[in-house]
């Protein structure tokens, strides 16, 4: 019977084994600071994702608008009267700009993603005819969505129509 009275209490001095409130409470700060920051992380790529997005569509209406241009700068005739300008008025680049198949500038231009979701863009076409030679056309483009200042995209490009290159 003592070796069971001394078993008995040894068993009560044992320290219990499992983890003490303070290891518990460093585990949750460890994990609730990974939470948080992977949360964060995960914001900032959803934010930056739909930046790009919205850039891609940017670059999208321009290029269309450049397409037309370049298709407009390709049918446009010789004409010799346009070959002696020496500047801006009068030249090629200026003509071109009044061709057929230019695009208007300005434009609003809708694109639909799907039925809930539909923004409207507004391309705003400036031609430069500032240190322009006669056939060079250059634009610079922006593109806003309509009814906000925050400009999605820009570029800048020249046109030189294919007629101006037939001028002697």
């Amino acid at each position: 019977m003592s070796k069971l009275i001394t078993k008995f209490i040894q068993k009560q001095h044992q320290p219990e084994s499992g983890f003490t409130l303070m290891e518990v409470i460093v585990a949750a700060l460890m994990v609730f600071f990974f939470v948080i920051g992977s949360m964060q992380a995960l914001a900032l790529s959803v934010a930056i994702r739909v930046k790009a997005q919205e850039r891609q569509r940017g670059d999208q209406l321009i290029q269309e608008d450049i397409e037309q241009i370049r298709l407009a700068a390709e049918n446009m005739p010789v004409n010799q009267s346009l070959c002696s300008a020496t500047g801006y008025s009068g030249s090629y680049a200026e003509a071109l700009t009044s061709a057929p198949g230019f695009p208007a500038s300005g434009a609003t231009k809708r694109l639909i993603e799907d039925n809930a979701n539909s923004k409207q863009y507004q391309v705003d076409r400036t031609t430069d005819t500032t240190n322009s030679t006669s056939t060079v056309l250059k634009l610079q483009y922006e593109v806003k969505e309509v009814g906000q200042s925050k400009v999605i995209a820009t570029d800048y490009i020249e046109v030189i129509p294919d007629a101006a290159i037939q001028c002697p």
